[in-house]
């Protein structure tokens, strides 16, 4: 029966729109592709997108994904946003993913003589700015639809996006860690709860990285994951192998007091496919 015995996923009903309201500035007007991975930090491929809940084991039968010929893109923000907010600063993501992923081989062709972690020079004010950009553009097209209020939450990171620096140091905290897996992973608000602490949490994973925005002094992370500080001029991966079955972080199984509330639309994974 072929795919005709997998049910279709949700994400279809979530991708369709020309006009609404931009995610980052706000204005109404066309809106346009965002490439997520951005476009030059990964090797564009044929991709699936299915939702996060449609993978987790919680539903156990297929899923046919939503299938893009060029890469994971979102119909989420406008044109101005794309190209100066985000477009400007994605060439230090794609540097620092390019230059990670070299680090990333050569660690592990000679992990004998290396330590457990790779360090290179980064602008985490640029690099922080656009994987926050991609953060918000990730989701359902539904949030274009209606119109902007403010919130605790993001029109701190939303502003920062646009170009204030100083509006997160005192709202939000952000954090990075090693990312050994194929699929993408965007998450763009979900809430974790770890014993007494619950976190809003965003997340944004592509190999070799994955990058993260909690609430400040609240953060939940899973282990080996580095603090990532806008005063800082250099990006610390830990590579050590122990910390691998927490990387898909919140992709992984819970302990005893841990729990998870999402939205299934705004948390998706994307799988590269072959023709």
């Amino acid at each position: 029966m072929g795919n005709f015995t997998k049910r279709l996923t949700e994400r279809r009903m979530h991708t369709e729109i020309a006009q609404g309201y931009c995610l980052i500035c706000g204005n109404y007007g066309r809106l346009s592709w965002d490439h997520v991975p951005p476009q030059g930090s990964i090797i564009i491929t044929k991709v699936e997108q299915v939702h996060l809940t449609e993978v987790m084991g919680i539903d156990p039968i297929p899923v046919q994904g939503v299938k893009s010929p060029n890469g994971s893109k979102f119909k989420t923000i406008c044109k101005a946003c794309n190209s100066n907010h985000l477009g400007s600063n994605d060439q230090e993501v794609a540097r620092v993913y390019k230059e990670l992923t070299k680090l990333v081989a050569h660690h592990f062709a000679y992990a004998s003589n290396h330590l457990n972690y790779v360090t290179l020079p980064f602008d985490p004010v640029r690099f922080c700015r656009a994987m926050i950009g991609h953060v918000l553009s990730a989701t359902t097209v539904d949030e274009c639809k209606r119109e902007p209020i403010e919130t605790p939450y993001f029109t701190p990171i939303q502003k920062f996006v646009m170009g204030d620096a100083a509006t997160i140091d005192s709202t939000h905290d952000m954090y990075c860690w090693f990312y050994p897996h194929h699929h993408h992973l965007s998450a763009k608000m979900f809430a974790f709860k770890n014993s007494s602490n619950i976190c809003t949490i965003s997340v944004l994973s592509f190999f070799p990285l994955a990058f993260s925005i909690t609430e400040k002094g609240k953060g939940i992370y899973p282990s080996g994951a580095t603090k990532v500080e806008l005063t800082d001029d250099r990006l610390y991966v830990n590579l050590s192998s122990g910390h691998f079955p927490y990387s898909g972080f919140p992709f992984t199984g819970f302990s005893v007091d841990q729990m998870m509330l999402m939205s299934s639309a705004q948390a998706i994974v994307s799988y590269p496919i072959k023709d």
